[in-house]
């Protein structure tokens, strides 16, 4: 089964909650042969967020729609987390899109890694994401290892710094992202990559599948051909969720 649950039906803001909108995400989803679909707009736009118009839209398009959100975690993540628990969300994707501030995956920022040792970097990046996946807020871990997304790679193995991480994930059931974006980005690969997927499937931690679309033509992008090298790799199931529930799907 394809599924692509992080889907941005406002993207930056560009686009709205409205059937007009929406309804080109949910053709091009249909059109990729997707059977399951999750809008998870950024935390920003929490109360932008259509609930009713979503579920409408999927009984009307005989589609599977979940409704999650992508949270920008950082210090204020306990207070986010009451917030959250006001609404209705079938899950949470919890990422890390800032260091120390820093907003390192935007194009307008990307000089800043020069001034980085890139070792300390990935340490200060990866003891966020320990942070993100111990406390205990989220469902998924959104594209893990977005710190790579201009290319640049430590001299220490990646093994050191994800391995207790993803051990900390499977204890606490967490679901890993498999990102499809990043093979647009100057990396040209997916998050996380091979090697972290291949962690994964050892200590058991259950992975889940996302475009992170911004625009309709993108939902869906390259799923099928990375769901086919997740069963190359002995991944058997997907997971998407319903009321902060998982739910698994074979992937074959």
């Amino acid at each position: 089964m394809l599924i692509d649950l992080h889907i941005h039906g406002m993207a930056h803001g560009e686009y709205s909650h409205s059937r007009e909108e929406l309804l080109p995400f949910i053709q091009n989803a249909k059109g990729a042969g997707i059977s399951i679909i999750g809008f998870a707009e950024h935390d920003w736009y929490l109360e932008d967020i259509n609930h009713a118009l979503l579920k409408n839209l999927g009984e009307e398009n005989e589609m599977d729609i979940l409704v999650g959100v992508e949270v920008d975690h950082g210090g204020n993540a306990l207070q986010k987390a009451e917030e959250l628990s006001k609404y209705d969300f079938d899950y949470l994707i919890g990422s890390i899109h800032e260091v120390n501030g820093w907003p390192f995956d935007h194009p307008d920022h990307r000089d800043g890694f020069s001034k980085w040792d890139i070792d300390s970097l990935y340490s200060e990046y990866f003891s966020l994401m320990e942070n993100l996946i111990s406390c205990g807020i989220y469902d998924i871990v959104g594209h893990m290892d977005l710190i790579k997304i201009y290319g640049h790679r430590p001299n220490k193995n990646i093994d050191d710094y994800v391995r207790p991480l993803l051990k900390t994930a499977a204890e606490k059931d967490m679901v890993v992202e498999v990102n499809t974006s990043g093979v647009y980005k100057p990396v040209g690969e997916i998050y996380p990559g091979r090697r972290i997927l291949e962690i994964c499937k050892q200590l058991g931690v259950p992975i889940t599948l996302g475009s992170d679309a911004h625009l309709p033509g993108h939902v869906g992008r390259d799923i099928a051909m990375t769901s086919e090298m997740l069963v190359e790799m002995g991944f058997k199931e997907v997971v998407s969720f319903h009321g902060r529930s998982p739910r698994f799907h074979c992937l074959t």
